[in-house]
């Protein structure tokens, strides 16, 4: 059985992060600056989002914020019965909308994998859905209604799709829709999850804009309840990866640090340490086994790390852990470039570009070629 209730907003008074958390919730506050990639004005208000899948027993929440010709509102959902299988509409804006289908279960990713004759990198998109739809369909991933056109290619998701941006759950289920799809084609999607999903996942708020705790007040569930292990989008991001192999090509968000191969784990271990903490960061830290304290630190964890592009990290030291891991390329994001670019004599492809600014590029492997493309689907020699 289903329930429905809509709540209507139709004047939106000032709201103070106080008057939507908890106290406890208060512990770490959004930083208006958004960061150092970006300064702005944050001047977001309630908007479209969800849905929001909450697991409480046996009984299934779901939650979104939609508009109608007098506001926008909150649709409230209940059921008893299971919610698996059944399809879900993500509205991006008041014209842009998709549809998907709730996983009938969940697994954690493979990490290894042959190389594909295609593959499509793409970084750091951080809620900003409209350049990531638009870089799909340039390039021949997906077609203007949301269906896999890459064949057996495979689309990797390099981290950092979390905060700053306004569409953050639009683009989630996007990557949650696409996977589906491809696999139908024998093709792949692969997310990494990058330091702002973890920190996200460990209620870490500076980055995320003031539309999204306005809609909290709207759907009476506080942000930090959105991606746990008791809904749909965060038993998901459980099942994700903070370093995939693919071919001869390693995927991860910052870069493997000697701290870490130093200690020599696979990268099976790696992702299944890390899994294990990926909600409880603080016990990370403080844990007295240095592999677990070492993928959690600010200085070497793969999702944090910028020794690739900072000059910390010495070519040897970077030979020594590509041959360990069996790689000839690593690709990265999290260190913002203008252009998708190598470092190292072309060992290192940092892909992490300017995405809210209309800058949009990824990393294309065509049968063995490397290209940086951007949003009209050009390639261009990488430099």
């Amino acid at each position: 059985m289903v329930f429905t209730m809509q709540l209507m907003i139709f004047l939106i008074p000032p709201i103070t992060y106080a008057s939507i958390f908890p106290r406890q919730e208060m512990i770490i506050l959004p930083d208006p600056s958004l960061g150092e990639k970006k300064k702005i004005q944050d001047t977001s208000t309630i908007s479209y989002d969800g849905p929001h899948i909450f697991y409480i027993g046996s009984t299934t929440i779901i939650k979104q914020v939609l508009r109608s010709d007098t506001g926008f509102y909150a649709r409230l959902d209940t059921l008893t019965t299971s919610f698996k299988g059944r399809h879900i509409t993500c509205h991006v804006n008041d014209t842009i909308r998709f549809n998907t289908t709730i996983k009938k279960s969940l697994r954690n990713e493979p990490c290894t994998y042959p190389k594909p004759d295609k593959l499509l990198a793409i970084s750091d998109i951080e809620g900003n859905f409209i350049p990531l739809r638009d870089m799909l369909i340039a390039n021949g991933v997906m077609d203007s209604n949301y269906q896999w056109t890459f064949g057996t290619g495979h689309l990797v998701l390099n981290g950092d799709f979390f905060d700053r941006g306004l569409h953050v759950t639009e683009c989630l289920w996007l990557i949650y829709h696409l996977e589906q799809e491809a696999l139908k084609a024998k093709g792949y999607v692969h997310f990494i999850l990058g330091n702002h999903e973890i920190m996200n996942m460990n209620a870490d708020v500076r980055y995320v804009r003031q539309k999204y705790f306005q809609n909290t007040f709207l759907i009476n569930a506080p942000y930090t309840t959105w991606y746990t292990p008791d809904t749909e989008l965060g038993r998901w991001l459980q099942t994700k990866n903070i370093v995939e192999k693919i071919g001869d090509y390693l995927f991860v968000h910052g870069g493997i640090s000697t701290a870490i191969a130093d200690q020599n784990p696979t990268i099976q271990s790696i992702n299944a340490t890390a899994r294990e903490y990926y909600y409880k960061e603080e016990a990370a830290l403080d844990s007295n086994n240095p592999l677990v304290a070492s993928l959690y630190s600010g200085d070497f964890s793969p999702f944090w790390y910028r020794g690739y592009t900072d000059g910390s990290m010495a070519s040897a030291d970077l030979n020594h852990v590509m041959k360990q891991y069996g790689v000839n390329r690593i690709v990265i994001g999290h260190s913002l470039v203008n252009d998708v670019s190598y470092y190292h004599n072309g060992k290192i492809i940092d892909i992490d570009t300017r995405h809210a600014d209309g800058d949009s590029e990824g990393f294309l492997l065509d049968h063995g070629t490397e290209y940086k493309v951007d949003l009209s689907g050009n390639r261009f020699p990488i430099k």
